[in-house]
């Protein structure tokens, strides 16, 4: 090829005119912000519903919540649990272990 043909393909501009659709209207798609400093992602889906600045308060709203939970620094009651269940069922010894998981269930349905 040419060079006057590769500057001429390289000039070539690219219009699209017609944006895709999303379900629920034309506005934002929605926003995703991965983890960060012990924060859980957030995801906020709009598909069209929302416009950018209610994406961005849902968004800003999630990570406070985040960070006063963070703050907190408790551990929820569940997973507790589940950190006793799980030390229960290591220490136990091999070839004991599932049984000594039903039995712990058979003690928590009571």
């Amino acid at each position: 090829m040419t060079d006057a043909l590769v500057e001429k393909i390289k000039t070539l501009g690219v219009i699209v005119r017609n944006k895709e659709q999303l379900p629920y209207g034309n506005k934002s798609r929605g926003k995703f912000i991965p983890s960060e400093e012990g924060r859980r992602a957030i995801f906020v889906p709009s598909w069209g519903a929302l416009d950018k600045d209610e994406v961005d308060y849902v968004v800003e709203a999630a990570q406070e919540q985040e960070d006063d939970r963070i703050r907190k620094g408790t551990t929820s009651l569940q997973k507790e649990a589940l950190e006793v269940v799980t030390n229960e069922i290591r220490n136990a010894p091999p070839g004991q272990r599932a049984k000594t998981g039903n039995e712990i269930i058979k003690e928590m349905r009571r």
